[in-house]
């Protein structure tokens, strides 16, 4: 399976071992203790924390059991060289402003994307095209597992509702109106994912939530899976379901929203694209079933 071009993690995963020093890659130590073994994988993982973009790697605490450095003084010169680091090409390019990385005794290193890195990840995810991705069809699903896809695609074709809607009250332009699934929002460009140069306009809990599983899920897509894996994207799906069904209870966009504040409006559509696009990939390339447009 190709990796998502979008996925954070990997992103974060390359660029940390870019940013190791050179002084700590295996057999350039110059003390009698030996050279170091190089991890078989930088550790990182998402703080479970659903208003912030949070990652934390303990890499430093790693290659500190080996004697070479404390784990701060690791971790600091780690952050150093972060910056400056050049990850493989992706999508979603990492700007100085996207990242606040802080290093956190005892030497573990936290990366927060802020404001206006979300911003540059919604609009880039709202062009990426998630469906051409080869995914194995793991066949027919069990007839458990199909009953209770009908909250992901009840979720999916409330998505596709909504977006017509919003086509024909003018908030928003998408590319095939009659079919939201099929094409996509092409107007406004770009969508106002800001208030400030520093702040996003959809702010609300639930909005930054659904933005939360939204990252989470295209990182989850970047792992590959066998055939007999697939289904375990089913709580990957329901999650994702769940916390549109939130935003959609929570979040108002008709009314004094879309009269007072239209470009709350138009990013909280821009937030429902998104989720209907992951959507639509889960549901038919992953879980061997169809998104429907309406139910």
């Amino acid at each position: 399976m190709m990796v998502q071009p979008l996925a954070i993690a990997p992103l974060l995963l390359a660029q940390l071992q870019q940013a190791i020093p050179s002084s700590l890659a295996p057999g350039d130590r110059s003390s009698g203790s030996g050279p170091l073994t190089w991890p078989q994988s930088i550790p990182l993982y998402r703080a479970k924390d659903a208003q912030r973009i949070l990652y934390i790697s303990p890499i430093a605490l790693q290659l500190a059991k080996q004697g070479s450095m404390p784990p701060l003084e690791i971790a600091q010169a780690i952050a150093q060289g972060f910056p400056d680091s050049r990850p493989p090409d992706r999508a979603f390019p990492i700007r100085a402003n996207h990242w606040i990385l802080s290093v956190v005794p005892p030497g573990k290193l936290y990366l927060e994307l802020t404001d206006p890195g979300i911003a540059t990840w919604l609009q880039q995810a709202l062009l990426w095209d998630f469906q051409p991705d080869p995914t194995p069809d793991p066949g027919p699903l069990p007839p458990s597992d199909s009953r209770d896809l009908f909250p992901i695609q009840y979720a999916h074709a409330r998505c596709c509702a909504l977006l017509r809607l919003a086509h024909r009250e003018g908030l928003i332009t998408l590319e095939t109106p009659a079919h939201p699934g099929m094409g996509s929002l092409t107007a406004p460009d770009p969508i106002p994912w800001l208030e400030s140069p520093t702040h996003l306009k959809p702010h609300h809990p639930a909005e930054r939530a659904l933005i939360s599983r939204a990252i989470a899920t295209v990182d989850a897509l970047s792992s590959p899976l066998s055939p007999p894996q697939i289904t375990s994207r089913y709580p990957v799906a329901t999650l994702l379901s769940q916390d549109f069904l939130t935003f959609h209870a929570q979040c108002q966009i008709w009314g004094s929203v879309q009269s007072q504040d239209p470009n709350l409006a138009q990013a909280r559509f821009g937030l429902i694209s998104l989720t209907q696009k992951i959507l639509k990939r889960l549901l038919e390339k992953d879980l061997s079933s169809f998104a429907p447009l309406e139910l």
